[in-house]
């Protein structure tokens, strides 16, 4: 996995390809280079046009390898899973199949949850239960400072030595029209990354 995601971080500098795009290079580069592996993925892009930064918001353009669909948590605490939104071949299957991109609008506040499956499995129990645990947990834990909510989540669902690797990362859709909260961390970005137009 640390391969591909370094191969991944490699193509996505490259150019200004979208998140199918770029999983569809990099299934193509798995199957040169021979790496006889299996992988799920979900990679999304945060966009936003003068516009929707005048409105207040931003859409998030993601593409989703047979990994768990992200989870948006909106700014009421009201949860949404994008799992009816369509979801690709795992890489490293078929190299041809065509990836597709998705794109949702989210209001200021709003937080998003990407994770692996070992967040929401339990030995001896379905992962549509262990979904509904996470969609609860965030529910209630809605309004907390991101690094509270990730560790709060972490020690809800987690039961003990998980079987399988966990990852969350949880991104917040900070206000634009008010001071950066220091919550955000401070804004460090490569001198090539164009300026934030709200800063």
């Amino acid at each position: 996995m640390g391969q591909l995601r370094s191969m991944l971080r490699g193509i996505a500098v490259t150019g200004d390809a979208g998140p199918a795009e770029l999983l569809g290079q990099l299934d193509a580069a798995m199957a040169q280079l021979q790496l006889h592996t299996y992988a799920t993925a979900a990679l999304a892009r945060f966009e936003q046009t003068p516009a929707e930064l005048a409105r207040g918001v931003t859409r998030m353009r993601w593409a989703n390898a047979g990994h768990p669909p992200p989870l948006i948590i909106h700014p009421d605490g009201t949860v949404a899973e994008l799992a009816s939104w369509f979801g690709d071949l795992m890489l490293g299957v078929d190299p041809t199949v065509r990836r597709r991109d998705s794109v949702v609008t989210l209001d200021r506040d709003t937080t998003v949850l990407l994770y692996t499956d070992g967040l929401i499995e339990r030995r001896g129990s379905i992962l549509d239960d262990g979904m509904e645990r996470l969609r609860s947990a965030a529910a209630e834990l809605a309004h907390r400072p991101l690094e509270e909510l990730c560790d709060e989540l972490i020690d809800r669902l987690v039961d003990g030595t998980p079987e399988d690797d966990v990852a969350l990362v949880a991104i917040r859709l900070h206000r634009q029209d008010r001071p950066r909260p220091d919550e955000a961390g401070p804004p460090t970005v490569p001198p090539t990354v164009p300026r934030d137009p709200a800063q």
